[in-house]
């Protein structure tokens, strides 16, 4: 009796949050294998091409996190609303969330297409790095402004629980994206081979085709948005202050993160070629061996964001909790035993030198660590804590964290102390570690 207390056994929760999670999970590995591809094949060309496209998709990270911050405050009022059955103040939250997402893509953009070269003078001091990095930048600008639209409207479908147009999309964009590559890149089917400009190019077409898939199923299928493109930069009063007082807590969170994970890259991009390399493939990696826990947490925020927008059975709030946060756990150890048995089929497919991949192979072991601690992490933070919109705390504890620990130790690791890549990677990722203790008293205060 006391484990029903504390957690759920109803076999229709489990049917719920299957039916959610695998979806996004699947999505996002789709979206990281993407990553993953276009790693492979310019790191086909060169260790300094990796490290140039590596670096130069750093502002992308940190827009793209961004972009999941402002969409991800606006689907905590979706949730809610729409488990309270208001279409009318989903369709004003909508309005609003995709407004606010194409200005902060209208701002990345423009800086990465009007100052390439400054961009990626910040990761790197190499004029090799750098002059490949602005060949990329100088295309791959454009995407900012498709993916600003594309990914905001797929976040806030997952918060009226429609995922499978997300994957549909996100799939072809996937065949897409390795099929122009493929062209593009290596000149095959009689086009030029364009290296790095290819691979920007071959993103761009298949950004385009995804930006127009979305458009036209947002303006003739859709049946849960109720989003109209004459709505766009309408604000509500009301309810722009309710998605200031979500969003914003959860924008700062994401842009103080992923700002810090950059951070991150401009130590270990001061470290030499060999260290973005390796540390990019690692990175590539593990995201692709998260992509389940992505998934709960994915769909932990709407399952506990329809509960509590609708007011009724609120007593299973904890346990719901409980048992999305232990469905985390048991993923994570599944994804943390791939990751390391995977190092010994991907790492040989990079054309890059022997002491590399040794590196590589050092730091694909740190991570697996790393990722059962993400396995708590996360689900707690983006699943069950903002769905109850206690986005204060954990931006705090987030930023705290990483930009008060594991940053300043990794830079003085780095560029100080002298230490080992491997080891400088380990404080790096601390964050993680520190941020369990404190997510565990939170989440027994009941929030």
């Amino acid at each position: 009796m006391a484990f029903r207390n504390h957690f759920v056994t109803d076999p229709h929760f489990f049917k719920v949050l299957l039916g959610l999670a695998l979806p996004i999970a699947l999505q996002d590995l789709i979206k990281f294998s993407l990553s993953l591809t276009d790693n492979l094949m310019v790191g086909s060309l060169s260790q300094e091409a990796l490290s140039a496209v590596t670096l130069a998709n750093q502002p992308f990270f940190v827009f793209s996190l961004l972009s999941f911050g402002m969409a991800s405050g606006g689907g905590i009022l979706t949730a809610q609303y729409y488990g309270k059955h208001d279409p009318l103040s989903i369709s004003k939250t909508v309005s609003i969330t995709l407004s606010v997402g194409l200005l902060g893509a209208f701002l990345f953009g423009s800086v990465m297409l009007l100052f390439p070269e400054w961009v990626m003078g910040i990761f790197t001091a190499d004029p090799v790095i750098i002059g490949l990095g602005v060949e990329y930048l100088e295309i791959q600008g454009w995407t900012y402004f498709l993916f600003g639209f594309t990914n905001t409207l797929i976040m806030l479908m997952r918060s009226t629980r429609d995922v499978k147009i997300g994957l549909i999309i996100t799939t072809c964009t996937f065949f897409l994206n390795l099929f122009f590559n493929w062209v593009l890149i290596f000149g095959n089917l009689g086009m030029p081979a364009l290296g790095v400009r290819g691979a920007a190019i071959g993103t761009l077409t298949a950004r385009i085709i995804e930006c127009a898939a979305m458009i036209l199923y947002i303006r003739f299928m859709d049946r849960h948005l109720h989003f109209r493109f004459s709505k766009l930069f309408h604000f509500d009063p009301i309810l722009f202050k309710d998605f200031v007082r979500f969003s914003l807590p959860v924008a700062i969170n994401e842009g103080g993160w992923s700002t810090g994970i950059a951070a991150q890259s401009v130590v270990l991009g001061h470290m030499g070629t060999a260290a973005v390399a390796a540390s990019s493939i690692v990175t590539t990696a593990q995201q692709i061996a998260l992509v389940f826990i992505f998934g709960v947490a994915g769909a932990s925020a709407p399952i506990l964001g329809n509960l509590l927008g609708s007011g009724k059975n609120l007593d299973q709030a904890r346990p719901y909790a409980n048992t999305l946060l232990a469905a985390g756990l048991f993923v994570g150890a599944i994804a943390c035993v791939l990751l390391y048995f995977s190092k010994d089929f991907f790492i040989p497919l990079y054309q890059i030198p022997q002491e590399t991949k040794n590196l590589a192979i050092s730091l694909l072991v740190i991570q697996c660590l790393m990722t059962m601690t993400q396995a708590y992490t996360t689900p707690a933070i983006v699943g069950v804590l903002r769905s109850g919109g206690d986005t204060l705390f954990t931006t705090c504890v987030d930023i705290g964290c990483l930009w008060l620990f594991s940053i300043p130790l990794g830079y003085l690791a780095g560029f100080y102390w002298m230490l080992p890549l491997p080891l400088v990677f380990l404080i790096l990722r601390s964050d993680e570690v520190i941020k369990i203790p404190i997510l565990i008293w939170r989440l027994r205060q009941g929030k």
